[in-house]
């Protein structure tokens, strides 16, 4: 299971292809392991052998097996994501991953064009009723578990709009359907002996925190934070915000009053990973003070662009304080830099 007693120093990226592994494992050795990163979130398009015309990118279960290798070497967890429920489709966003494209039964908002963009849609989900979805899902994400050799899965959950749309979910409860379908992934993971990690923005009510609608929800989903018996407190909880709120980031402490384990994540802007570290070290204080439940359990980086070895050298760059241009990856690279005395001083 994953040790929950050393603060977690974690990375999140996208890499989709047998060359981005290498771009990846270069990123570990010279980048991430030298700064004591101790987490890796690697959110891979897989090459699936279970199903393969459903996969969406050319990594195999060897390259994921040799990240593997890397991650225990430099004493790094290695954690993969699948996007489960939300973030079915690619660009154009009316266009469904090859898994919903094949089996439209699954898709929650069926009447959209193949073309639309936004704000015609966001992103498809999967229908959260229709549990047959599962006959393809779960031997997916057990078999990048296998490949891995990992003690945590992320199961994504992040940025879900269509809910309770389909004639199945129609008139149903869209916090009761999140509740339903978090403790779905979560006890198939908790009989692989895996815990299981999410984004937190959908068990968020957006208008009370001041959050807008991608990291706070406005669809009626909030109120699962609340269904204990369904959204356990086993779960950990990637509560990513990437704008500068000024007034502080209340999330963080709700979270760890609910008895959660949380990460508060960041991404491309330094100033605001700043701030909101800051506010994260606020609620540190006062859990210690109060004797909350949760726990604050250390911070993740993000980053939302594949890997390739153009954009490293810029990512390394920049957390060398080097020149490395104004593109994300050089963003992504300087707020490394810029959180790392914070991080190497936390404590749980």
């Amino acid at each position: 299971m994953f040790d929950r007693s050393i603060p977690v120093v974690g990375f999140h990226t996208l890499v989709g292809t047998h060359e981005g592994i290498d771009a990846l494992i270069r990123l570990i050795e010279e980048g991430l392991a030298p700064r004591g990163f101790n987490t890796l979130i690697a959110e891979m398009r897989f090459q699936f052998k279970c199903f393969p015309e459903y996969s969406s990118g050319t990594i195999t279960a060897e390259d994921a097996s040799r990240l593997a290798d890397v991650c225990e070497k430099h004493g790094i967890r290695l954690v993969p994501l699948l996007p489960c429920l939300g973030h079915q489709s690619d660009s154009p966003a009316g266009t469904p991953l090859p898994l919903l494209k094949q089996h439209p039964e699954f898709i929650e908002n069926p009447n959209v064009a193949p073309d639309a963009t936004w704000p015609e849609i966001y992103h498809h989900s999967w229908c959260a009723s229709n549990d047959d979805i599962y006959q393809y899902i779960f031997p997916m994400m057990d078999e990048i578990a296998e490949a891995t050799r990992c003690t945590a899965f992320h199961v994504g959950l992040d940025e879900v709009f269509d809910i309770a749309m389909c004639p199945r979910c129609k008139g149903k409860d869209p916090a009761a359907l999140l509740a339903r379908t978090i403790k779905i992934l979560h006890d198939h993971l908790a009989e692989k002996n895996l815990d299981m990690m999410m984004w937190g923005d959908r068990l968020l009510d957006s208008i009370s925190m001041g959050y807008q609608m991608w990291e706070g929800d406005r669809f009626g989903m909030y109120p699962a934070l609340h269904m204990k018996d369904q959204v356990t407190r086993d779960i950990i909880i990637c509560d990513w915000h990437y704008d500068l709120h000024s007034a502080g980031y209340p999330s963080v402490e709700t979270f760890i009053k609910e008895g959660f384990f949380v990460l508060p994540s960041v991404f491309h802007e330094a100033e605001n990973a700043e701030h909101f570290w800051k506010h994260a070290m606020e609620a540190h204080y006062l859990t210690k003070r109060y004797q909350w439940p949760g726990q604050l359990g250390g911070m993740l980086c993000t980053n939302w662009t594949h890997l390739t070895d153009e954009y490293v050298d810029n990512l390394l760059k920049a957390m060398n304080g080097e020149e490395a241009g104004d593109g994300l990856d050089a963003m992504v690279g300087s707020v490394v830099r810029a959180l790392e005395p914070s991080y190497k001083k936390f404590k749980l």
